[in-house]
């Protein structure tokens, strides 16, 4: 008997196919000839087969094993080649998300009652009925460099010609505004307003003026969740809003800077405050509903015009205070 010792490690899928054919050619029977395989031959997925004994052309003449021979090479090339030209290929996916580079601690009253003496301004708070509490937040430093170096100063009261933490700061600052099921918005500091100045608007932090240019910068992230810290697009000033839902519709006109990682429980006793509506208890679209809304654009015209700085749209404004009392760098 004659035998072909098959090397496992020398021996290609190549060669072996090769040895088909040889065999064919030279018109040897199974009986003449037994190939032992250990693994060598690779079948056309890739895989090996485990060690066996394989008979060729066992009951098949010299033309039908070369036909056979041919048609499993070819097969199985055709195979090989398919698979090296269209490769699966799955894209990357970062699901980190974004990086923390610093975190904030925001710390929240927020006043439920007051006690009202009569004859007795100002009222004092009830500390009974006020609720207190801490929201941390992790700052996106990498994807909104500006943004969080700007909300950063705010944190500290270090801006502009401020040093020492003198300057306007969160910590004595208000929660002021609730879009419910949208944002809530907060950062109007005590003693920090806008005024006019050569032709235009800029900010004064007690008698001194604060001149600080808007911030235009963007980012990929998206208004894709709850709890997300956000400010607008050309924001000079301090205010910023977390996000009480998803909002997509926020996406291109705001900028994700930072998320709440501690706080959610207070985040929902805020959103869950009374607000001015800015509509009538009447029902949508009636007659009495159409005449406030008449009423309110005439009024507030009327006022505008007169120089009534209390003329202002107050929709969605808490009708609880809501302060911050406390802010710093973890």
């Amino acid at each position: 008997m004659i035998m072909i010792p098959v090397a496992r490690r020398t021996l290609s899928a190549a060669s072996m196919r090769l040895a088909h054919i040889i065999v064919a050619v030279l018109g040897l029977s199974a009986d003449a000839l037994t190939l032992h395989t250990q693994g060598a031959l690779p079948t056309c997925s890739g895989s090996r087969p485990p060690a066996r004994v394989v008979p060729l052309a066992s009951s098949v003449s010299r033309r039908s094993a070369l036909a056979a021979a041919f048609t499993a090479a070819a097969t199985c090339q055709g195979a090989q080649a398919e698979t090296a030209t269209e490769p699966s290929v799955t894209p990357a996916v970062n699901s980190a998300g974004p990086r923390v580079t610093q975190r904030v601690f925001i710390d929240v009253r927020v006043i439920q009652r007051f006690a009202n003496p009569p004859n007795m301004p100002p009222l004092e708070v009830l500390e009974d009925a006020a609720v207190r509490g801490r929201m941390v937040f992790g700052l996106y430093g990498e994807d909104s460099p500006k943004g969080v170096e700007r909300f950063l100063s705010f944190v500290t009261g270090n801006i502009g010609q401020f040093t020492g933490g003198q300057g306007p700061s969160y910590r004595s600052s208000l929660f002021d505004r609730l879009e419910p099921g949208r944002l809530v918005e907060g950062g109007r500091i005590t003693g920090m307003k806008q005024v006019e100045f050569a032709g235009t608007l800029e900010y004064q932090y007690g008698e001194r003026m604060l001149p600080l240019r808007p911030i235009l910068e963007a980012n990929n992230l998206k208004h894709d969740s709850r709890g997300l810290l956000t400010r607008r697009n050309f924001e000079s000033g301090p205010q910023f809003s977390v996000t009480l839902s998803r909002n997509p519709s926020l996406d291109g006109s705001c900028e994700v800077f930072g998320k709440l990682e501690e706080g959610d429980d207070l985040l929902r006793l805020i959103e869950s405050q009374p607000y001015i509506t800015g509509k009538s208890i009447d029902p949508p679209g009636s007659a009495k509903d159409k005449i406030f809304d008449v009423q309110k654009s005439i009024f507030g015209t009327l006022s505008k015009a007169a120089g009534d700085s209390r003329a202002v749209d107050r929709t969605g404004q808490l009708l609880r205070r809501v302060e911050i009392t406390n802010a710093g760098i973890l």
